[in-house]
Parts: C-alpha cells; structure tokens; sequence
C-alpha cells in the first residue's frame, strides 16, 4: 500500500510504573494462556485536522484536505504472541471506544479468540476523553481519563482534541508499518494492518473509511463495528446528522466490513428514520461487506464479562455490570465477529470476498421476528435456528443491551423431545453456519461440544 503521510512520530517504551502498576485498558483475559503478552508505548508527533471540500452526501464520497496542525503525544496498548513463529503476518489496530470516558478495547473482547491465534494487536487513544477525561461517565464517578487516574504514570500525554483524532490514528498504523528505533511490535514483521472500531468508534470508522482512508492510505482493511446509519464528525462529537443516512463509498480500493447487531438497525440513534442503520443499508460490492448478525445486541453479556473485571480493577467507583450478565443478550455475536476478522484477513491479502448474507428481516421500521420471538433473515446462528430463548437486541431491561429471555419447560419439551434431538439439530444448524463462513470451523467444534453438555431449562 502506499503510504501518502509524511510526517514522523516517536515512540517510547515499553512504559512501566505509575501509581497503579500496570496500565488503563489493561485486558481482564488471561492472554497468556495462549502466549500473548500485553506492553504499553507512548507515541508523539504532529497531527492534522481535516476539513471537508465537498458537499457530504450519502454516497460517503467525502473528500477532505489537512487544515490545521498540532503536537501530541498519546499511547497504545500492545497485545503479541510471545514466539515470532506463530505470528501470522497481520495487525489489527482498534480505535479504543470513549463513550464511557475511558478507554475500551471493546472488538479485542469479541475477537480475542481469533485475535490469539497468531495476530498482533494495537489499541490506539485516539480520542480525547479516554485520556483527558475527569469524571461524569455513566459507568460510574470514578471512571475517568488517563491523566487523572494515573498523573504519575501518563502525566506526559498531550491530546489536542478529536480534530486530530483521525490524523493520530492514522500515524499509529504508519508507524507499525515503519518503526523507527522503538518498534512496539517488538521485531514482528506485517505484511497487512488492518483497523477496526466498534459503536462510537464504529462511527469514527465509517468517517475513517469514507472520508480519510483515501487520503492516508495507511490500511489494508477496515471493520465498522455497531455503527447506527451515520458516520462520525472531523471534529468534537459523537454522530453527524447531516448527511443521514450515510453509507460506505463505494470506490475504495481497500475492503470495507460492517457488523451490524439487531440493536444498530432502529434503535441505536433513536429509533425508525434516516439516522437508523436500515435507512443506511446499502448492496455489497467486490469491496464492501455487512453481515447484520440476528439475535445479538450492541453491547452483550460476553463482553460486559470480559469489561467489568477490567473496571473493577482500574476503579473504585464503578457500576456493578455483573447484575447485568444474566439479563442482557448472550447471542453469538464473539464467533460471527471472529470469522468477520479471519474473512477480511484472507480478502483483504487478495482471497476471495467473504460471503453475502441477507440482511435480517424488517418491515413497517420493525424486525419481523418469528413465532417465538427470534428476528428473521440475517447472519444465521445455530443459537437462532436450534433457540432456547429468545435473543433480541431490542431494549427489554437495559437500553442497547437487548435480553436473553429462556424459554419455558414446556417450549423445550415441544422443540426437543430429546436432548440427543436438540444435539443432532443443533450440530446441523452449526455446519451451516461453518459452511457459509459465519463461523470458524475451530469455534464450530467447541459449540458442538458445549451443546452436547447443555441441559436443556438449565
């Protein structure tokens, strides 16, 4: 790929220390179960904002050109397999989420999977308040920024504001491409770096996409992950309304895959209109993917187990998430987006498109559900086609959490008069889905297994 940005940025570290001992965002999993090992650097530089310098419509043909410049300096987070051997060649580098106002490396939880099975991640402060942030969140009052958690360890960062977010981003990718003498990949060689970001960085990355990819050419392949019908601002700001709806340009030279819960389709940005991701769909072309995953929310219970250890850890005051774990979604969104990453991996290294899926079934602004209550169409899951409850990723309890709601001993005497036809049903439903590619053959064999232990109203 050729690399169009000129300006260069130093890294420092690993960085150690601090009052805490070990880093913000620092994962809850045990990564080095599977050798991985997790480091931290700083990166500083000179970063560009952007201006637009054309009407922005829905077509996503947004072309900016650089307008202001200003220094920085944040960090990142590294995650890497411990032998050189087993990397597999590729980079994912996640725009860290901030809508909590704090740094959440949501895609490496529903990824991680995958993720540890030879690539190397990299977590990137894109945005502002996960580092400059100093309380209000909704996650709780002590959830805030890097610099006031730990003023001894990240009192040298120095973010500009969201103008530069975009440029920052972009500069990080650069930099693991062509190291300088702090290589944060610690010798790892990549022959492809591909990004990704989920919800309000999902937005950013629909902006990235349409707006500056062209212009920096730093990646191989994008993931917009949980966005609802619109991108993001060049500046400040969580959405931009106007163009709505906006949709993936469609003469990039670099593959572009949406995931798109249930919640994204109406409800995410305020219910049925031009803002919903329905008003946003778009057909697939040779490259551009959207797989909408029936059955999952934008935010479930797998990654709410994975986020709230980590924020217990890292604060004192923090909502108690765990309440949640039995309530919310517990769809099959981790191995969908598993097989979206290791799908973009192979197209974006010249392999064939992954496959299409039709996209789950709406009419009158509403998902036609089917006689239990499970939405129609979409990505296909045995969790969807061989049920034990309901799985929406419409609000039930919590807002953008969608609910797991199980059926009753009598449904599941009706559906599986044995528990060897709930098995045999079940093992069928999941080869179709290895088939079509929605799910890796590897975690199609673990949900085979966890079903023949499965105990059916349990």
């Amino acid at each position: 790929m050729t690399l169009h940005l000129n300006r260069s940025i130093s890294v420092a570290g690993p960085i150690v220390g601090g009052s805490h001992g070990f880093p913000g965002t620092s994962t809850s999993l045990d990564i080095s179960a599977a050798d991985y090992v997790e480091h931290e650097y700083f990166v500083s530089g000179n970063a560009a904002s952007y201006i637009a310098t054309n009407s922005w419509t829905s077509d996503g043909r947004w072309d900016v050109e650089e307008e202001s410049y200003a220094p920085y300096t944040t960090r990142i987070i590294v995650r890497t397999p411990t032998d050189p051997a087993t990397f597999n060649g590729t980079v994912l580098v996640e725009w860290l989420n901030v809508s909590g106002d704090t740094d959440i490396d949501v895609d490496f939880g529903h990824m991680n999977e995958e993720i540890t099975r030879g690539y190397a991640w990299v977590g990137v402060s894109a945005q502002a308040a996960g580092i400059t942030s100093t309380g209000g969140s909704a996650l709780g009052d002590g959830v805030v920024g890097l610099l006031t958690w730990d003023p001894e360890r990240y009192g040298n960062l120095d973010h500009p504001g969201d103008r530069y977010s975009y440029d920052i981003f972009s500069q990080v990718g650069a930099a693991l491409r062509s190291p300088g003498d702090v290589d944060p990949l610690g010798g790892l060689v990549p022959t492809q770096i591909l990004a990704a970001g989920q919800s309000q960085s999902g937005f950013r990355m629909l902006t990235y996409a349409n707006a500056v990819a062209p212009h920096a050419r730093v990646f191989d392949g994008l993931i917009v992950h949980a966005r609802g019908g619109i991108g993001a601002p060049l500046g400040e700001g969580m959405m931009l309304l106007d163009p709505a709806p906006a949709r993936v340009r469609t003469d990039l030279d670099v593959p572009v895959f949406q995931l798109i819960t249930e919640t994204e389709l109406f409800e995410l940005c305020g219910g049925p209109g031009p803002t919903s991701f329905v008003a946003a769909r778009q057909p697939d072309t040779d490259m551009i993917r959207t797989w909408e995953i029936a059955g999952t929310a934008h935010s479930d219970a797998y990654s709410l187990k994975i986020l709230h250890p980590q924020y217990v850890r890292q604060f004192v005051d923090i909502k108690n998430l765990a309440a949640l774990f039995d309530i919310v979604n517990d769809g099959p969104q981790r191995y969908v987006s598993c097989a979206a990453l290791r799908g973009l991996r192979e197209w974006a290294a010249g392999g064939a498109a992954p496959a299409s899926a039709p996209p789950i079934t709406t009419a009158d602004d509403a998902i036609v559900r089917d006689r239990h209550g499970n939405a129609l169409g979409g990505v296909r899951t045995p969790h969807l086609d061989v049920p034990l409850a309901v799985l929406t990723g419409e609000k039930v309890h919590v807002p953008t959490n969608g609910a797991t709601l199980p059926f009753d001993a009598a449904t599941l005497a009706a559906l599986y008069p044995t528990h060897e036809a709930y098995v045999t049903a079940f093992t069928e439903a999941t080869n179709r889905a290895v088939a079509g590619g929605f799910i890796l053959p590897e975690d199609g064999a673990v949900l085979i297994a966890e079903s023949a232990r499965q105990m059916l109203g349990e």
